[in-house]
């Protein structure tokens, strides 16, 4: 392949993203994949930001309008802080950190006045800060290992002290879609079989083919007598996000998630401090009076879950992940049955594996 100089000039200087020179390709467009190699390359630089002082219910409107789950907050450091009058990261605030922050009943006719005060709250007193971060430098695969250890979806991304971008677990995901494309398009009967001849794209085509070859098998399932207390504690001693919901012939018949659970808990009379080894331990902090935790899980779940086959093609799961705003997938035969589970975080390791294995044949 060759490369038109400018192109590859723009490339050179930043000016460009290299993810952008990744859909460049799969128009049709001649560049190389080889350049994608860190964070800079792929993160998203349109910013929407929050600050210190705005509250639960601006973050609420602030997640619906931008259709996003995680949102930066920043704060503008005084001149006794060595301020330069630029916004500064101050943390991460998540959708989930929200909907625990306020009551199912808020907009409804149930609505009672804690959820009021709550809706008032300062985002400063729930934000989640020093948090993990990446600098444009950082690679990719050092990034994707960050983000699977941490069990984060959002990574910022600094430069010096400055926020210059973003890089999400859907940003990944797209990733690995725009991978498979090119690989796709490239491919022919005389290609290489040789590893050592293979780029990160070839590789991941010719090492995961299908769903089942990085699901997570048997994944446990809930029944439609299951409680929401249930769910709760399963996500807790799993440290896991969602369980399929099955009858008792173990078909499909929803699935939830720890935003369906959040969502329908109470607002907790007592705010407990992060306990860093329980997972999801003040999100998931209630009353133990609380009439949600009884109610059944096909009450919250998400019914009709999209899902897949396990021969799927492993970039037609990953687009639909991508293309549905999702983070998982179940996976179930031909019957209905569910046999498996597909994340964002299984694509998230087998791309980390696929970028290790070609630095690994380069060096």
């Amino acid at each position: 392949m060759t490369v038109q100089t400018e192109t590859h000039r723009q490339a050179k200087d930043g000016r460009l993203r290299l993810i952008d020179l990744i859909d460049d390709m799969c128009a049709g467009r001649d560049v190389l994949f080889r350049w994608v190699r860190a964070a800079g390359d792929v993160m998203s630089t349109d910013i929407k930001t929050l600050g210190l002082d705005d509250t639960v219910e601006t973050a609420l409107e602030f997640f619906k309008e931008n259709d996003v789950r995680h949102a930066c907050v920043v704060y503008v450091p005084t001149e006794e802080e060595g301020g330069t009058g630029e916004p500064r990261l101050a943390g991460v605030l998540s959708q989930r950190d929200v909907f625990r922050r306020i009551s199912p009943y808020v907009g409804k006719l149930g609505e009672e006045r804690t959820d009021e005060i709550a809706l008032r709250q300062a985002l400063g007193q729930i934000v989640t800060r020093n948090v993990a971060c990446a600098s444009p430098q950082t690679p990719i695969p050092q990034m994707i290992a960050t983000m699977v250890d941490r069990r984060v979806d959002v990574l910022p991304v600094l430069a010096d002290e400055d926020l210059v971008g973003i890089v999400t677990a859907g940003d990944i995901t797209k990733l690995f879609v725009r991978l498979g494309a090119i690989r796709r398009m490239y491919e022919g009967p005389q290609e290489s079989k040789r590893l050592v001849d293979m780029d990160p794209a070839a590789l991941l085509s010719s090492t995961v083919r299908t769903v089942q070859e990085i699901m997570t098998e048997r994944p446990l399932c809930l029944q439609r007598q299951d409680r929401l207390k249930d769910a709760m504690e399963a996500m807790q001693a799993g440290r896991f996000r969602h369980i399929p919901v099955v009858d008792a012939a173990r078909k499909l018949i929803g699935i939830v998630s720890d935003r369906n659970v959040l969502q329908h808990l109470s607002f907790p009379a007592t705010q407990r401090r992060p306990d860093g080894e329980a997972f999801r331990g003040q999100l998931f902090a209630t009353e133990e009076e609380d009439p949600a935790l009884n109610l059944p899980v096909t009450r919250i779940m998400t019914p009709d879950a999209a899902h897949v086959l396990p021969d799927c093609s492993v970039y037609e799961a990953a687009t639909t992940l991508h293309e549905m705003h999702v983070s998982c997938l179940p996976v179930v035969d031909e019957e209905k049955n569910v046999v498996g589970i597909l994340t964002v975080t299984d694509l998230m390791r087998a791309l980390l594996a696929v970028y290790k294995l070609s630095e690994a044949l380069v060096t």
